[in-house]
C-alpha cells in the first residue's frame, strides 16, 4: 500500500515537474517576442500552430498546444471556449444565442455547441457588467450590424455621449467594420467601445453638432473634408440606424475634403445646434 502511494506521489510530482517547464519555456517564448498576458487578446488554433492575437494587431504564431497556453495564462482573466479558442474576458464584446464569441479586435469564435446554457451565462453577466471599460449596447447589436464586417466600405456606429446640461462632448465607437482599419489608420480593437478623443487625442469637436443631430433627430449629413490619417478626402454620409446612435459610411474621394475633425468646408451640418433633452 505505501509503496502504491510513493509510486503515485512520485508520478503527480513528475507531472507537475513538466508542466512546470512546459509553462517557462511558453512565458520565455512570450518574453523573446515582448509579449505579456495583458496584450493577448485571444488565442485559436490554425493547423498546426497556435496562434497569439495582441491589441496591437500582431499574431503570434507558436507550436505550443492549447491546453498549455491557457495554464500559462492568468486563470481570472481567459476562459476556454472550445478546444481551439481561448478569450480575454473584458475583451469580449458580444455572444450570440448560437454562443459566437465577438472580440474586441472583430474576430469572432465559436463557443462549445454542446455548452450554450454556459454561454448565455456569461452573456447576461456581460450585459449587466457597470463601471468598467467594456460597455455593451443591447443584446442583439451585433447581431444586426455584423453582416456589413466584410462589406469593402468603412462602416461605423458611433453612440453620442452628453454633458449634465444635454450637449454632446463625445461619441464612442460601438461598432467598426474591418474597413475602419484601413480608412482611419488604427486597429478596430484600438477604437471598438472607446471614446473618440481617447484614439484621436486631437480630433476637433466640431463635427459633435452634426453626429448629435443625427443621433437625436435622425437628420442624415453628408460631410465632406480632409482625413490627415490617410491622407485623403473623405466623403462621410451620416443617418440614424436607432435612437441616439450615428452611422457614418466612409468613402475616400479624391475630389471632397478631415474626417472625423477638420475644419468644415461649407455646407449646414456644422452649423446645428444640438442638444439632448432629458426626460
Amino acid at each position: 500500500m505505501s509503496l502504491h502511494f510513493e509510486q503515485a506521489f512520485g508520478t503527480i510530482n513528475a507531472d507537475e515537474t513538466r508542466r512546470r517547464v512546459f509553462i517557462e519555456q511558453i512565458q520565455r517564448f512570450w518574453e523573446r517576442h515582448q509579449i505579456t498576458p495583458d496584450e493577448i487578446l485571444s488565442v485559436y488554433r490554425q493547423g498546426r500552430h497556435t496562434v497569439l492575437c495582441c491589441q496591437s494587431g500582431a499574431e503570434i504564431y507558436c507550436t505550443d498546444p492549447m491546453h498549455q497556453v491557457l495554464e500559462a495564462l492568468p486563470a481570472e482573466d481567459f476562459l476556454s471556449i472550445s478546444r481551439s479558442a481561448i478569450v480575454r474576458r473584458d475583451k469580449i464584446v458580444h455572444i450570440s444565442s448560437s454562443g459566437v464569441y465577438t472580440m474586441a479586435d472583430g474576430k469572432t469564435f465559436q463557443g462549445r455547441t454542446r455548452y450554450l446554457s454556459t454561454h448565455r451565462k456569461l452573456k447576461r453577466e456581460l450585459e449587466t457588467r457597470s463601471g468598467g471599460t467594456l460597455f455593451l449596447p443591447a443584446a442583439d447589436f451585433y447581431d444586426k450590424y455584423s453582416i456589413l464586417d466584410k462589406m469593402p466600405v468603412a462602416y461605423c456606429i458611433i453612440e453620442l455621449l452628453f454633458d449634465e446640461n444635454g450637449h454632446g462632448i463625445d461619441f464612442i465607437f460601438r461598432y467598426c467594420n474591418h474597413q475602419m482599419e484601413q480608412v482611419e489608420g488604427n486597429p478596430v480593437q484600438q477604437m471598438l467601445n472607446r471614446s473618440f478623443y481617447e484614439v484621436f487625442k486631437n480630433g476637433d469637436k466640431k463635427w459633435l453638432v452634426a453626429y448629435a443631430d443625427t443621433a437625436l433627430n435622425g437628420t442624415p449629413h453628408t460631410l465632406h473634408d480632409y482625413s490627415p490619417e490617410i491622407g485623403k478626402n473623405l466623403t462621410i454620409h451620416c443617418y440614424q440606424p436607432e435612437a441616439n446612435f450615428c452611422a457614418c459610411v466612409l468613402i475616400p474621394d479624391e475630389q471632397t475634403g478631415p474626417c472625423f475633425g477638420g475644419e468644415p468646408r461649407g455646407g449646414n451640418a456644422i452649423r446645428l445646434s444640438c442638444t439632448h433633452t432629458k426626460l
